[in-house]
């Protein structure tokens, strides 16, 4: 009876961590993650359900993991668990003596000895709830990564499908709230971008870069291996039809950022088509010269018409006055012109808060120290809109060790990619691909905050890891050739 009862339980654990199910638990949280999980606000009530969802599917993880599997692929959720140490260190009770010898809490001290109150113990942090809220968020970025470092070789290809399948369902989504009345239902947030195509985001720029990076891996898909010469153009034609339908969409997004970030997307794609066509052409059946050739020819012919109707797509939307983003492009814009008279404010903050930072999650509550008179309105700054100054100021200098940390790593798996480039026939292009997606996010960054959107911060981790994986088999296929 006993045994037979060990027996079930092993069959159920070996079912429940599977391949396919450590598959489907991957999928499965990436959509809860994009349905539920597109406002960079901590305040949105579906954060409730999905940071404990996070910490449950991150526990699955572990209890599914393979240490020799995850070796050498863990270096981006490393980062990930550095930011969540120095947050953690940020929590830490200081005595008074030595909290108040900080850099920019001096005015706390001043305000103490006033109103005649002894300074307690505080964590380096100026809001610990604030912090807190940071180190939770985490939680779906790191569980993102465990459930892909899971995933086996076969599968990992498939995890980028997932992501292109998400985002595809955001811009069909944008489309229906496109004919809908404004306060649609079909907007999933309150505080959002009401009668715009935000998609499953709250903010427009957030679909808009999320929809840049999707022109980037549909180039990918559309030339990626396949087995058939009937899947192979299924994928190439497919990709190039999804493509024809986001561009115009985010010019209909009304994104200044999406508009000017689609032009590079757009040339990545391309080149992604033409250079790494290793569909058919891979396969021992489609060698002869008579098969390349007309292959290399219809991928010609591709390329060019869609080049040509990609620009007329875009002219047809400026023409047609349903291009807010060109409109914002060269038009008078008042946000923009805020977030350039903010620069000298938030350089000032990153200064007096130098090394230390002001504490993850801050920024919100210390910017009403600093807001200049000329700049006070109805409306309140909940970001710095520039995560390049925003993210040193309220880490410090520890934070921007790890970000260089994570920038050197980059541009040595750069120049070893360089150095290989001729030994991987198809690698290579998924790591171009990968690497394009990450620098379209962190390019976004600088007039925006969408790496603080859950559902943006789990895609570019997973991306980080695809990088990551690829480099690696670059590099294997490098040293069998030279062996």
């Amino acid at each position: 009876m006993a045994r037979n009862i060990t027996r079930k339980i092993d069959r159920l654990r070996e079912r429940f961590s599977g391949g396919n199910a450590r598959f489907y638990a991957f999928a499965a949280f990436l959509t809860l993650v994009f349905f539920m999980g597109g406002s960079s606000r901590d305040d949105v009530q579906s954060l409730v359900l999905l940071r404990p969802l996070a910490v449950l599917f991150g526990a699955y993880a572990l209890t599914c993991m393979d240490w020799d599997a995850w070796k050498g692929r863990t270096f981006p959720l490393f980062i990930a668990l550095a930011l969540a140490g120095l947050m953690l260190l940020q929590l830490i009770p200081l005595p008074p003596h030595v909290w108040t010898a900080l850099p920019g809490r001096q005015i706390f001290a001043d305000i103490a000895d006033l109103a005649g109150i002894e300074q307690p113990w505080r964590p380096l942090t100026l809001s610990p709830s604030r912090t807190l809220n940071s180190l939770f968020s985490l939680a779906i970025p790191i569980s993102a990564m465990m459930l892909y470092l899971n995933l086996d070789e076969k599968r990992r290809t498939q995890a980028i499908a997932v992501i292109i399948t998400l985002a595809a369902i955001s811009a069909l989504w944008a489309i229906f709230q496109l004919t809908g009345p404004a306060r649609s239902p079909l907007y999933l947030y309150n505080i959002t971008s009401h009668g715009l195509a935000v998609g499953l985001f709250a903010n427009r720029n957030h679909q808009a870069v999320i929809l840049t990076a999707t022109i980037v891996m549909l180039g990918w898909n559309a030339a990626s291996r396949s087995m058939t010469a009937k899947q192979a153009a299924l994928k190439l034609y497919s990709s190039i039809a999804i493509i024809f339908i986001i561009v115009p969409l985010i010019f209909i997004t009304g994104s200044r950022a999406g508009l000017i970030l689609m032009a590079p997307a757009l040339v990545t794609a391309m080149i992604l088509v033409y250079f790494g066509r290793h569909t058919i052409e891979s396969q021992p059946s489609a060698r002869s010269d008579h098969t390349r050739k007309k292959l290399l020819a219809s991928r010609r012919l591709t390329l060019f018409s869609s080049i040509f109707l990609i620009v007329t797509l875009a002219g047809l939307s400026v023409y047609f006055a349903r291009s807010l983003a060109f409109d914002r492009l060269f038009g008078d814009d008042n946000v923009e012109e805020l977030r350039s008279q903010l620069v000298p404010t938030l350089s000032k903050m990153m200064g007096d808060y130098f090394p230390w930072g002001s504490g993850f999650g801050t920024f919100e509550h210390v910017y009403r120290i600093y807001e200049p008179q000329e700049l006070l309105k109805p409306s309140y700054l909940n970001q710095a809109h520039n995560d390049w100054l925003q993210f040193p100021i309220e880490g410090g200098l520890p934070a921007i060790l790890i970000g260089a940390a994570a920038t050197v790593w980059a541009a040595i798996q750069f120049l070893r990619l360089t150095k290989d480039w001729r030994y991987s026939r198809f690698t290579k292009y998924t790591v171009i691909m990968a690497a394009m997606v990450m620098l379209l996010f962190l390019a976004g960054s600088i007039g925006d905050y969408p790496l603080r959107v859950p559902s943006v911060i789990a895609l570019f981790a997973v991306i980080a890891c695809i990088f990551t994986d690829n480099m690696n088999a670059v590099q294997r296929n490098a040293l069998k050739a030279r062996t």
